[in-house]
């Protein structure tokens, strides 16, 4: 039999209609699954298409968010339907990422504190219900600074499965105790030897809303994840790290997963002053063979008082696929506990990849000057220098650039946009993975200061 390198190689998709984006693939199948760009309702050429506009005669008759989910979800079913997929029966794992109000630099720099009030995600979530349909999906919702078109409202990438017959997917509710999600997703999610649990934090869905119960700021964070407020002992950070993964173990095990089997993390957190009290919880819950963990900072979760979001990916516990950690000699380490990468079967699983030396900071001749900041193309070197890491990662795992299949690139300003794209078409000078380029906001939202991006990546690779 063949194995799902073979069966199922990397090929790129391309839907007729859909226009094409200026430097990256609208989508990519590999190994059994489709990956698909970050979506928004655009041409890449008038920024949003006339059917996700309000009439401007009657601007009040239907939501902006509502015609731009349309015109995503729309868009999102050709992609899919042209890799043989349906966007009502095969999707697996969900991104979201949503504009939110970010406070000043100087509140941002006073710490993880601020929380953004969001617009209503309610018109997107009935689009869903009535054009997928199909609430079998691991999803993870997340507010950024910036999209890439200036009047987009949200911007949708996804894990779809490469549709085998025979093969069905499965969704996993929460077990007794542990907090079900308020809106139509399911906690997780079977396909194959994969297993995608969504987006998670400390919270129960209630918290103080219509308590009567004092316990701090109100928010919506469970109990269970709290510290006391009037005493100065405790970490917030830790206590929701804690939480979360205790509530994620109990989802995987219902699953018929674990932890221990888990191949991929994709970890925010509002602010980087929290990654040394949550990446000290990591190495109690992942003391050996850490999965590869995408870490993103400067971003908004979309629960009040939540310091940290957490989704996974993981191997079944029957899998037939196994798991290996990469680590690429010559290469700088990755912040706190975590790989370079992952392997499972045909996919490679990339870590949180900035531009770093070998003392895990960025070098001066990556930095932007600050008394000659024009002067230098700051985002293309750093753009440079993070794909020939991927690259040399790559390569010690088996595989190449050229088989890269899904890049989520966060900036800290998206005027360096165009730098990135003109590194990626250096190093993917045909058929590009897909892309989905936000930038995150307040300061200096990165791990690392003078780091003004980071890339995380999945490639597939041949014979895996």
């Amino acid at each position: 039999m063949a194995s799902s390198a073979e069966a199922f190689p990397r090929r790129v998709i391309r839907a007729a209609g859909v226009p094409e984006p200026p430097g990256w693939s609208q989508g990519i199948a590999a190994g059994g699954l489709v990956f698909v760009a970050g979506t928004m309702a655009t041409d890449f050429v008038d920024g949003l298409v006339p059917a996700a506009r309000p009439d401007p005669r009657r601007p009040f008759a239907v939501e902006p968010l509502e015609l731009q989910s349309i015109e995503i979800l729309r868009t999102i079913g050709q992609v899919l339907s042209a890799a043989g997929s349906d966007i009502r029966r095969d999707l697996l794992r969900v991104w979201q990422w949503a504009p939110a109000h970010y406070p000043s630099d100087a509140e941002y720099a006073r710490g993880p504190s601020n929380w953004p009030r969001f617009g209503s995600a309610t018109p997107y979530a009935r689009q869903l219900k009535d054009m997928v349909g199909d609430p079998r999906r691991a999803s993870t919702g997340i507010g950024v600074r910036q999209l890439p078109v200036p009047d987009a409202l949200m911007a949708v990438d996804l894990i779809a499965a490469e549709h085998r017959p025979g093969v069905e997917k499965r969704a996993f509710d929460a077990p007794e105790g542990v907090p079900r999600p308020a809106a139509g997703y399911a906690p997780a999610i079977r396909y194959g030897d994969w297993v995608f649990l969504s987006g998670f934090g400390a919270t129960d869905f209630k918290g103080d809303w219509m308590s009567p119960l004092n316990m701090g700021e109100p928010s919506l964070i469970a109990p269970e994840a709290r510290v006391n407020p009037w005493i100065w002992l405790g970490s917030e950070i830790e206590a929701q790290t804690d939480y979360t993964l205790r509530c994620m173990e109990r989802i995987a095990q219902a699953a018929g997963s674990s932890l221990e089997r888990c191949v991929k993390a994709d970890v925010t957190i509002s602010h980087p002053s929290d990654f040394a009290g949550m990446d000290r919880v990591w190495r109690q819950w992942f003391p050996n063979d850490p999965p590869a963990r995408t870490v993103v900072t400067g971003a908004q979760l979309v629960v009040k008082g939540l310091r940290i979001e957490i989704a996974l990916t993981l191997l079944a516990n029957d899998a037939a696929i196994g798991k290996a950690t990469i680590h690429a000699e010559g290469v700088s380490d990755v912040p706190g506990h975590a790989p370079h990468a992952v392997k499972a079967g045909p996919l490679l699983f990339l870590s949180t990849q900035l531009p770093l030396d070998d003392d895990g900071v960025v070098p001066a001749a990556l930095r932007r000057r600050a008394a000659m900041p024009h002067f230098d193309a700051w985002a293309r070197l750093q753009a440079d220098h993070v794909l020939g890491r991927i690259a040399a990662i790559c390569h010690v795992a088996g595989t190449s650039l050229s088989n890269v299949c899904k890049v989520q690139a966060f900036l800290d300003d998206l005027a360096g946009l165009p730098d990135v794209l003109a590194a990626r078409h250096a190093a993917f000078p045909s058929e590009p993975p897909v892309l989905t380029a936000l930038a995150t906001g307040g300061g200096d939202p990165l791990l690392i200061p003078g780091a003004h991006l980071q890339l995380e990546a999945i490639a597939y690779v041949p014979g895996g």
